[in-house]
């Protein structure tokens, strides 16, 4: 029994050094740093719509598929040749009927004939194009408007890699929590010890200008069109915002007499 007493005696020192370490002895500052960092886009977002009219809806579908096809010869032979990611979605085939069928009964079925006979089709799809240069987003804007473009959006842009920016962001907190905590020592008469602790106060970046949603899948494959020019009646100098990324870390430094 007195063996065993003595074995367990013997174990206890060593136990608590598997504790919890002890928190700094004496005063401590602790801040909140808050970075900041930008940078010019990569590449901007650029969407808008193209329509082709008929008689009827093959006609009309015919049209478009026409402009369609210019749209992407011109935009291909764009002076300074910027890359160019072309996705289409949102297809619509409408008839159109004269104004005077109805126009206080939506939604409600109307009969070919009479005051509701059919004038005519209108097909349109929407465009989403990735841009590369973003300084060239104006151009391809301008473009697609000379060619029947509508409801023309650039949306803001992103970064082919944002590390880099993130981690300027991150060092520019460090760095203004340390000013601060010097501020603080100073002031206060001391001087500023060696830090204790850093920690990221976000789990996730907030201050970021997401690029737009994922577009839909590219369409198919269409057949190589050959163009020797493209003449752009307004060029258009434009840009998206910079890209912004944010960082704030809480630190903690000792403070020495």
């Amino acid at each position: 029994m007195r063996l065993l007493l003595v074995a367990a005696l013997a174990c206890a020192p060593a136990s608590t050094a598997f504790a919890q370490a002890p928190e700094p002895v004496g005063p401590t500052i602790t801040v909140i740093g808050n970075g900041r960092a930008e940078a010019p886009a990569d590449y901007a977002w650029l969407s808008f719509n193209l329509r082709g009219e008929g008689p009827n809806a093959p006609e009309a579908v015919t049209a478009l598929s026409t402009s369609r096809g210019k749209l992407e010869a011109s935009l291909a032979a764009l002076a300074g040749k910027p890359t160019l990611d072309v996705r289409s979605s949102t297809l619509s085939i409408r008839e159109v009927r004269p104004k005077t069928c109805n126009p206080n009964n939506y939604g409600a079925p109307n009969l070919s004939t009479g005051e509701c006979a059919v004038i005519g089709s209108v097909a349109s799809v929407g465009f989403q194009v990735k841009v590369t240069p973003a300084k060239q987003v104006g151009d391809v804007a301008s473009l697609a408007a000379q060619l029947g473009g509508s409801d023309i959006n650039v949306s803001n842009g992103g970064l082919i890699d944002d590390q880099p920016l993130e981690d300027k962001a991150m060092r520019s907190a460090v760095a203004d929590a340390k000013r601060q905590a010097q501020l603080i020592a100073e002031s206060s008469g001391g001087k500023l010890g060696p830090l204790v602790r850093i920690q990221d106060s976000q789990a996730v970046n907030i201050g970021a200008f997401g690029a737009p949603p994922p577009p839909p899948p590219p369409p198919p494959a269409r057949g190589e069109v050959v163009v020797t020019a493209s003449k752009l009646a307004a060029p258009l100098s434009m840009a998206p915002p910079p890209i912004t990324r944010t960082a704030r870390v809480t630190v903690t430094y000792s403070l020495l007499p």
